[in-house]
């Protein structure tokens, strides 16, 4: 329809009509802007000032006796329950936060009455809301921060949270020295009583066996059979691999099996001359001397009786420091944490900035307005397309 195109020809703005507009509104334009700003300035000097103190404080540090066990230990440091090399920023951020020290501070401060809040939960929101910390990634340094319209309010709660929180971690450190501590001297008198029963173990096996010191003892005899042994089954295998895809009548076959006929007629030699020497070597009722046939067999019982020996010894050494250890450590106490820098009154406020306050709620003021002036003149078009202006 031709009126329709009319219609959308003369819907279409352009800078000129923009600026038309903008003219035709300008007293409510620039009257609704300094309304906006006159009322955002009212508001941001009626604002309080709100201060801000901030202390910088190191977690602390590990003792070095523990520290250089820990390093011996390597991967088992975690195991046995060794303190990492510093008290994560992390967890000192959690601990600050937790009710125990948050309650502390509201009773340290009355700030229950101060408030005027019947409910603990709710004042808790307000401190924390007061509360700002943060850890750098880089130096681990923990940046602990409050805010108040009193700026000497502002530092003494700061460092009230510090002196909070090293309560908290020292008697943390403390229950937890504690534990460890029991727990330590159970495992300890447990490694002991292993340490005993495994000596007690190998002095009855020594006094039994008649082996006193293996590896001088028997070194040659056992070096001898077991070789001799190890030959033997290596030819078997060998045997039956030529035997899976090679005629009987096969000369590398036959070569094989005869080098086994040999190795076992040796062995046979071997033991039977053992045994006509272990009839001489009987003294009494028993033999001071075990036979070649034994060897082996006590060998291997033998080294496990080294074995559980130098396990219970091992066991019990590292209880044994882990004990001392926490002991020094319950008596030595915990670590102060370092503090870099102390939470002083600050000179110049943190909050309002007045400045962006009425910069902003002016800006917000001038974009109303022109909102405003497009949309009262488009209803303007519209009641005159349908002919009601």
């Amino acid at each position: 329809m031709p009126y329709d195109n009319d219609f959308e020809q003369e819907d279409e703005l352009t800078l000129l009509d923009v600026f038309n507009i903008l003219w035709s509104r300008k007293l409510m334009i620039i009257g609704t802007t300094f309304v906006f700003a006159v009322v955002s300035t009212i508001y941001a000097f009626t604002l309080p000032f709100i201060y801000r103190a901030e202390c910088r404080i190191l977690p602390p540090q590990r003792s070095n006796t523990i520290g250089g066990l820990a390093a011996q230990l390597g991967g088992l440091a975690d195991f046995v329950g060794l303190p990492s090399a510093t008290t994560s920023g992390r967890l000192m951020l959690g601990i600050l936060q937790g009710d125990s020290v948050v309650d502390a501070i509201i009773d340290r401060f009355n700030l229950m009455e101060e408030m005027s809040q019947d409910i603990r939960l709710r004042a808790r929101a307000s401190v924390l809301g007061k509360l700002d910390a943060e850890e750098d990634a880089r130096s681990g340094i923990v940046t602990i921060a409050c805010t108040d319209k009193d700026p000497q309010r502002a530092a003494d709660l700061a460092n009230a949270f510090v002196d909070e929180l090293q309560k908290k971690m020292r008697e943390i450190a403390l229950n937890e020295t504690l534990e460890k501590k029991a727990f330590f001297d159970t495992q300890f008198k447990q490694a002991q009583q292993e340490l005993q029963e495994a000596e007690e173990a190998m002095i009855n096996y020594q006094q039994s066996s008649g082996l006193i010191a293996l590896e001088a003892q028997t070194q040659s005899l056992i070096a001898s059979i077991s070789s001799l042994r190890n030959q033997i089954a290596a030819k078997n295998v060998e045997i039956s691999t030529l035997s899976s895809y090679t005629r009987k009548d096969n000369p590398r076959l036959r070569v094989a099996q005869t080098q086994l006929d040999a190795m076992n007629k040796e062995l046979r030699r071997l033991e039977e001359e053992q045994r006509r020497s272990d009839s001489r070597r009987s003294v009494l009722s028993g033999d001071v001397f075990a036979s070649l046939g034994q060897l082996p067999e006590m060998g291997l019982e033998y080294q496990r009786k080294v074995r559980d020996l130098r396990f219970a010894t091992a066991k019990y050494e590292l209880m044994f420091k882990q004990l001392e250890n926490t002991k020094l450590s319950e008596e030595g106490g915990f670590s102060s944490l370092s503090i870099v820098d102390i939470a002083t009154p600050p000179d110049w406020k943190y909050r309002p900035r007045r400045a962006l306050i009425m910069i902003i709620g002016t800006a917000a003021g001038g974009f109303l307005s022109v909102f405003l002036a497009f949309l009262l003149e488009h209803i303007r078009a519209v009641k005159e397309a349908r002919g009601e202006y």
